[in-house]
């Protein structure tokens, strides 16, 4: 079953290539490049965040490679599927709601992960044969996840990180861009603008936690890759070179981000144009009735992972409601009860599209938000992950969404959250321009993907975009030495100011006591 699951989102991608959906705007390019694509294969949601770029390429005509496994098969021209043979881990590997109640066992599930798929990964005889061979490619773009998994092909060659998530402040500052913490979000929770005494200082102590988690994940990569390969040098000094940073951040949910020229904002990049929906879901949407869509995603949450008392207090509230409801939970049996519709696939797009939609509850996964946010549909929010509650505080924070929480979800304040959202037209009227503002570009994610990582082909890495200040120390960044030195003449020339003030004061004094002795 979720394999079927899996081949049918997969084949939405490429039937989406062969109707020219996933298609940039810019000139086609006079040069052909060779890209490699190195994604977690595992986790679908980045794949399919990545896939519109990857379609796009290869109908321009350069020759994408993508490592994948027998589960993950793009069946587009010119994308050569490099199966690895390795199992990585997968989102099902995790208990969704043991990170729901401990969102720290992520961290360690997670640089477990890292080190484990790091040494698989290069126990493979085909990764090696493509390792020895990563100089034959003009880039080489790898997802964030994998970076520490893949950083050896890193080195010495021309490459692009994409992220799957806003702007990471340890990332951005191991680029040469440092986002200052009083007015920059850590990515982990949201405070309203601008920040009170109160929340900067939780925003710095969430900042550094944040940089902590990012570095212990890739810590324990390093060590198992430092082993086979002792010549590489270490992971920050490898990813201080990426040529390019296509990360997931929008003006309309993140305010304005001071970014380099190599730091290339992309949400949006999964959308495409609504498509006619299936007859059975289209038949059930239509007529005057509004509509409630509920999805969590195809990685981490899935059927078997909901606690079953929370799968039914999501069901007999859906049921109670005077709405029709759509549940599309990865793994679970299609059906049909009342005014509920049960799936395990749907095409989540053209769903939100649909005008009868009025309310989206969700994880508040990446793609998921970009969706809801482009159709202009009200949100409330059930994250899972430290990152699903930093999207739905964005949400909250522009008047979009209500965030509940998992742990203390009853039917009672689900379906208050609801009839708050349904009757309460503030959320639509604010979702809505939040929708204008993501919606007014001048030209489109994909666009903009296509055409820096064509340019960072074009120029070898395009040196000339990074910014000279990421080889600098904190000492020589914050110009700490100067500001030292500056304290240290500030205090000799103070003492020296004092004693010209005692030999002054005691000069007059003396010549006070002359006078006094001479009359």
């Amino acid at each position: 079953m979720k394999l079927l699951m899996l081949l049918s989102v997969l084949s939405t991608a490429t039937a989406a290539w062969n109707s020219g959906y996933f298609t940039s705007s810019v000139p086609l390019p006079t040069e052909r490049f060779k890209i490699l694509f190195l994604l977690p294969t595992t986790f679908k949601s980045h794949i399919w965040m990545a896939a519109p770029l990857l379609v796009d390429l290869a109908r321009r005509g350069h020759e994408v490679h993508m490592f994948c496994d027998s589960r993950n098969q793009f069946k587009i021209p010119n994308v050569t599927c490099i199966n690895h043979g390795v199992r990585l881990s997968a989102p099902e590997d995790v208990d969704t709601f043991d990170v729901v109640r401990n969102p720290l066992s992520l961290l360690k599930t997670f640089t477990n992960a890292a080190a484990n798929d790091a040494e698989k990964m290069f126990n493979s005889d085909i990764t090696m044969k493509v390792f020895e061979r990563r100089g034959e490619y003009d880039l080489i773009v790898i997802d964030h996840l994998g970076l520490s998994m893949f950083y050896p092909f890193a080195h010495g060659t021309p490459f692009a990180i994409l992220s799957c998530s806003p702007l990471l402040p340890c990332q951005s500052a191991s680029l040469g861009n440092v986002p200052n913490p009083a007015f920059v979000s850590s990515a982990l929770m949201e405070f309203k603008q601008p920040y009170g005494t109160f929340d900067r200082l939780k925003n710095i102590v969430l900042t550094l936690a944040q940089c902590y988690v990012y570095w212990a994940i890739h810590s324990q990569s390093e060590i198992v890759m430092s082993e086979r390969f002792p010549w590489l040098p270490s992971f920050k000094e490898i990813e201080r070179n990426a040529s390019l940073h296509l990360v997931t951040s929008s003006m309309a949910l993140d305010g304005p981000l001071a970014l380099l020229p190599n730091q290339v904002p992309i949400a949006g990049l999964v959308l495409r144009p609504p498509q006619p929906l299936p007859k059975d879901i289209l038949d059930f949407m239509s007529g005057n009735t509004s509509v409630i869509y509920i999805s969590f995603g195809v990685s981490f949450i899935r059927n078997d992972s909901i606690p079953r008392d929370k799968k039914d207090i999501l069901l007999s509230v859906s049921k109670k409601l005077p709405y029709k409801v759509i549940m599309n939970v990865y793994g679970q049996a299609s059906g049909r009860s009342g005014n509920v519709l049960l799936t395990g696939m749907v095409p989540q797009q053209d769903i939100l599209a649909h005008p009868n939609v009025k309310l989206f509850i969700s994880h508040c996964g990446l793609a998921g938000v970009d969706e809801t946010v482009y159709h202009g549909v009200p949100v409330i929010a059930l994250p899972a992950a430290p990152e699903h509650g930093a999207m739905a505080g964005k949400l909250v924070l522009a008047g979009t969404a209500i965030q509940l929480s998992w742990l203390t979800l009853t039917e009672e304040i689900l379906r208050d959250a609801v009839m708050e959202i349904m009757t309460n037209s503030s959320y639509g009227e604010n979702m809505a321009f939040v929708s204008r503002v993501f919606r007014d570009q001048k030209d489109t994610a994909l666009d903009r993907a296509v055409f820096w990582t064509e340019y960072a082909a074009r120029f070898r890495g395009a040196p000339h975009l990074k910014s000279p200040a990421r080889h600098l120390s904190w000492i020589e960044f914050l110009s700490l030495d100067f500001i030292l030195l500056a304290l240290v003449l500030c205090y000799c020339a103070f003492n020296v100011f004092l004693k010209v003030i005692r030999a002054l004061r005691t000069k007059c004094v003396g010549d006070k006591n002359e006078k006094v002795k001479i009359t």
